[in-house]
Parts: structure tokens; sequence; C-alpha cells
């Protein structure tokens, strides 16, 4: 595909040499670059098992030409013309700018370009060039995956003028997202520091991931999509809304409308994303590049310093309260530190944590039918269970991820060092994740609780807690043991992950349904608290003494 796109480009060669740009160099830069965005592991595709010789920008492409699927049957189903439209335009804005930011992150913050090619005899305006035609290519693979579909679909529902005026309005729509995400990235580099701004690129990323997995279960279940397109009807704040603009200027071209407010926002949505594309072109995307020089620098003041002594004397008093000996310490000090600084682990697992909300949602809400309804009944039922043990179905999935590291060939401190018992550190480890992950969400859950059916219910949390730790346990100890960080993430069979969330959930059933049958006994409770608290210290037990033999490589 490269090749037919970068003959489009040759179209340009006069405007590139009179601006001084080597057109040699210029297309070695950008095909190269082309021929690493097909190697590059996208974020939808970090967690299967990968190969370097698979485009996988092709199967991200085909995901997002899936996805127009929906959004053209959506223009075909919805009998608004506006509301379809809105939905299409606003549908390219934000996937087009998450792309930018999820996705595409690695490359707009990525300066080793710099030190790599600077050094030759190839001048700056040819390399910054050579990144805007990438970038601009890029896009345009992008967009013809997430438009040609719907615009297809308008044209033949709306006909073949309206779908022409589509295709040239979700091109401006592009403009704008890239606009609104070079925008976002400055205000980043302008306000944090250089080197801080990839990690709050990873925290958008998780936020996005949490933002599509509770959307997609809660959302749809709580919009009656018929009733709100037979209500739906346009306000004075509605212009203020880019997509608006798109939408209302396909309806003067459906319609041949030609009054005073649709020729007004025709020549807002066609000169507004062409102006803040110069503006970009000519301010933003310098300034941007100048502003990357430094992205690699660790520059850090006095007061972060400070901050992270004392979050680490934090962790070393948590790890002396929760474990005894010094190897189970420094176990749960290596993982507490690595899980909170280690991108891959925070893009795989904590988008997870999102789940405990849909799930809540739906065993406790009814699937959102009669939200309303269900929340006055709440306080008379017993589904306060789902808030104890839920979390627990998670928050488990960690005991995965943290066998996993792109550093794993570092796990040769393992066996160098003089440990006789690895089981140890891997049961400061599993302390650490439930301390740091599983009780924050708990003591959520807790009040939550607690503020629905009052205090009666105090009893059960303490007695759910001793559960989820034996439940947390008993999952950490069952099939192979690894040290933490030690296996390498291509290695992962989703086999054995499927599995396990099998096993997952079997056993949260088990303990809703055994925990069920105790409240009909409240005498019961505190007859079985001591024995699952000494199922808890036997599993320790094991847990720290497992000798080398019992560990896997």
């Amino acid at each position: 595909m490269e090749k037919w796109l970068l003959k489009i480009v040759h179209i340009f060669d006069g405007v590139f040499r009179r601006q001084g740009i080597d057109i040699s160099q210029l297309y070695a830069i950008v095909e190269t670059k082309m021929t690493l965005d097909k190697r590059r592991v996208y974020m939808n595709w970090r967690q299967s098992d990968q190969s370097d010789n698979k485009n996988h920008l092709l199967m991200v492409l085909a995901v997002y030409g899936f996805f127009s699927v929906f959004m053209g049957a959506m223009i075909f189903f919805l009998p608004s013309f506006i509301l379809a439209m809105i939905f299409l335009h606003a549908y390219i804005i934000f996937m087009m700018a998450m792309t930018l930011i999820t996705d595409f992150s690695t490359v707009l913050l990525d300066t080793t370009d710099n030190q790599i090619i600077l050094p030759k005899p190839v001048n700056s305006r040819t390399l910054f060039m050579a990144r805007q035609v990438h970038i601009l290519l890029y896009l345009f693979q992008f967009t013809i995956a997430m438009c040609l579909i719907p615009v297809v679909c308008v044209g033949l529902k709306y006909g073949i003028l309206t779908g022409l005026a589509a295709a040239i309005t979700t091109l401006l729509s592009v403009l704008l997202a890239v606009f609104f995400t070079y925008f976002l990235y400055l205000l980043v580099l302008r306000f944090s520091s250089e080197a801080r701004a990839k990690e709050a690129v990873t925290w958008f990323q998780i936020a996005m991931t949490v933002f599509f997995a509770v959307g997609y279960q809660i959302i749809p279940r709580m919009i009656n999509m018929s009733e709100f397109a037979d209500r739906f009807e346009l306000h004075w704040y509605s212009y203020l809304l880019p997509p608006v603009w798109m939408a209302v200027a396909l309806e003067s071209v459906y319609t041949l409308q030609a009054d005073f407010t649709h020729l007004l926002v025709i020549i807002l949505a066609v000169s507004l994303p062409l102006l803040l594309f110069w503006i970009l072109n000519k301010y933003l995307a310098p300034s941007f590049t100048a502003r990357l020089s430094a992205i690699n620098t660790e520059a850090r003041d006095v007061s972060k310093k400070n901050q992270g002594v004392v979050r680490k004397s934090l962790i070393t008093r948590l790890s002396s309260w929760f474990t005894r000996t010094n190897l189970s310490k420094a176990g749960f000090e290596m993982v507490w530190n690595i899980t909170g600084r280690d991108k891959s682990f925070k893009l795989q697992f904590y988008p997870s944590l999102g789940y405990v909300f849909v799930f809540i949602f739906i065993f406790v809400f009814n699937s959102g039918r009669n939200v309303g309804a269900s929340w006055n009944e709440l306080s008379s039922t017993t589904k306060f269970l789902w808030f104890i043990y839920l979390p627990m179905f998670t928050v488990a999935n960690a005991l995965l991820f943290i066998t996993y590291n792109e550093n794993f060939a570092a796990s040769w401190i393992y066996r160098s060092a003089p440990v006789k018992k690895p089981g140890e550190l891997l049961l400061g480890g599993l302390i650490a994740l439930f301390i740091k992950y599983f009780l924050f969400i708990y003591m959520a859950m807790l009040a939550i609780s607690l503020y629905i059916w009052g205090w009666k219910i105090l009893d059960d949390f303490l007695f759910g807690l001793a559960n989820d730790y034996l439940c947390f346990l008993i999952l950490g100890s069952i099939g192979k043991q690894y040290l933490p960080f030690s296996r390498q993430p291509n290695t992962r069979q989703q086999t054995g992950r499927f599995l396990l969330a099998i096993l997952q959930m079997m056993i949260v059933a088990a303990l809703v349904g055994m925990h069920y049958l105790v409240i009909k006994v409240p005498a019961a409770l505190y007859v079985l608290l001591p024995v699952v608290l000494a199922a808890c210290w036997l599993l320790q037990q094991n847990l720290r003494n497992l000798p080398w033999k019992k560990i896997a490589v």
C-alpha cells in the first residue's frame, strides 16, 4: 500500500524542491517510517502472541474497517438525517484523535530519528517534512478504513451528491482531530515536564480503554435509541460543536437549502478546519518538534524527589507490616514499584479494573433496566455479596500479568542471588498485589455498601475479605509457579488465560453461593471465619516454602 501512497506524494515534488528539500532523502525516510509502522505492535494487539513478520498495521486497519460497518448500519437505521450525520462525524473525530493519542503516540513522541538522521548529511527541513508526510499518509490510511463504508452508506441512502459531500466533511473532521491532538500534546509538553509526557499519554490510553470497556456494556443498556431519535432536536448550543457543523452542512446539500443559517454553517465547517490545519502546519508542528528535543531527559525538581522519598518510605513500612522475612519484603517492594512504573503492565491490567463497575452494573442493577427502581429496592436484598466478591474477579488478572515483562532477561538475578526459598519472593509479590490493588477497590465497595445497607453488613465484609484473600492465594498457588517479571511477553498462551478466567468465575461463584448460605445462619459466619483464616495461613506457608525445583522457567 505504501508504494501507491508515495506515488500520490510525488505530485508535490516541485513544491518540495522549491523549499530546499532533498527529494531522494525525503522518500527514503518516509518509506522507512512506513515499513516500521507495519512492524510496530499496536495497543490493541499487545496482549496477543506477536510475530515480527506480521503486518500489524493492516490488522489494525481491518479492525477499524469492521467498526465502520456498524457506523454504516447506524446511518441506515436512524430515521433522523441530522442525528445520523452528527454521530458519523463525532465518531470520526473521536476515533481519529484516540488513534493518534494511543497507537501513534510512540511515533509522535519519538525523537530517535533526530539522533540517527541529523548527524548524517540530512538537513532539518527535509527531516521535518518527512515527519509531516509520514503522519499525513498514516492518517490517510486510517481515514479510508474508518470513513469509506459510512460514506458509501450515506451515498446509497441519501444520494451520490450527499455522499460526495460527506467524503469532504469527513476529511475536514479528520483535520480537526489532528489539530486537537497536536494542541493536546503541546499542552502536555507545556505544563508538564518533557520526561513525563509519555506517562501522561499512557494514562490517557488507560482512560480510553476503560471508557470503551465500560461504555460498551453500560451505555447501550441505558439508551433507547428509537425514542432518542424521535425526540432529537437542535438547540442554539448545538452549533458550538464541530459534528453539528458538518451535519448541518450536509443537510444543506441533501435538502438543497441555502438560507443564511446553512450558508453560515457551511462557511464555518469548511474554513475553520482549513485555517486550523494551516496554523498547525505553520506554527504548532514546528513548535511541537522543538519541544520534543528534550523528551528523553529525566529532569526532576526537588519537590518530586521529596515525593519519591516519601513514597519509598511508605512502601517500606507497608512491606514490614504485611511480610515477615527480608526476602518476602524484597518481593513486596519490587512488585509494588515495578507495577507502578511499567507501562506494559499498566496498559494490560489497569483497564480490567474498570470491569468492576461493569459487573456491578450488570449483576446489581439488572443490566441497567429500571435503574431507579433497582436502587430503591437494593437495601432489602443481599446483592451486597457482589460488592464483596466481584473485585476479586478483576484483580486476580494481575496474577497472570505480573509474570511478564519486556526486560525478562534481567530475571537471571533471581538464581544468581543467594536465595534458598524463592517462594518467599513469590509470596511477597502476591501480598503486594493484594494490598495495592484489591484493598483499595474493596474499601470503595465497603463505603458504597455501608451507605446502602448500613453497618449491619460490616461483619459480612470482614468475612468476605478473608474469603477473597483465600481465593487470591488459591489462584496464586495453582498451575506453574513463575517468579515476578521473569517471562517473555510474546510467549503468553491465550488458552491458559481463558481457562484461568473460567476458574476465577467458578471460584467467585462458589464463594458467593457459600456466603449466601451463611447469611441464613448468622452464627455460621463466626464459625467459618477461623477455618478460612487457617486455610489462608496454610496456603501462605506452602507458597513460602516452595523450593527452586517447583519454580518454572
